[in-house]
């Protein structure tokens, strides 16, 4: 049976890939393709893009396991919580505090994570569809719901 889902995961990762070029300068974007439909990335999506674009698996794996917005459970939504100098001083260490209750009961997995470039509306979050700006307990609360921000 997990050779039949491997299977399945590589024609998948293919037909993503197709219009990719394979040098290894189209690594990042096609891990982020491909984190994108699954929303994690696991050793079989891996082993997929490392057979499709014939870069070895050590080096998909050391770029994938480098990025931080990458690292997510199998099933779970991730939220990322900027955590860098300026989003702390505006509060983010007080969103990851508060995300504990949020989160509680769902499939939603909030984590802290370096830099997401907003630094002049700080603090920020990343719910995986955009970047929320100048976040609030009540934005995250949402994100973590799954509706839509403004």
């Amino acid at each position: 049976m997990r050779d039949e889902k491997n299977a399945a995961v590589l024609l998948r990762i293919q037909s993503l890939l197709r219009d990719l070029g394979r040098e290894r300068s189209q690594l990042l974007p096609a891990l982020w393709r491909v984190f994108d439909e699954y929303r994690y990335l696991g050793p079989e999506m891996i082993e997929a893009v490392s057979r499709t674009m014939n870069i070895p698996y050590a080096e998909v794996y050391g770029v994938a396991s480098f990025y931080a917005l990458f690292d997510n459970a199998e099933g779970h939504r991730p939220i990322y919580v900027c955590t860098d100098v300026m989003c702390a001083l505006a509060g983010s260490e007080e969103l990851l505090k508060a995300s504990e209750d949020f989160q509680r009961g769902t499939t939603v997995s909030v984590k802290g994570a370096p830099c997401l470039g907003h630094c002049d509306a700080a603090p920020a979050l990343f719910d995986g569809r955009a970047t929320i700006r100048r976040a609030t307990k009540e934005a995250l609360a949402a994100a973590i719901r799954g509706e839509d921000h403004a």
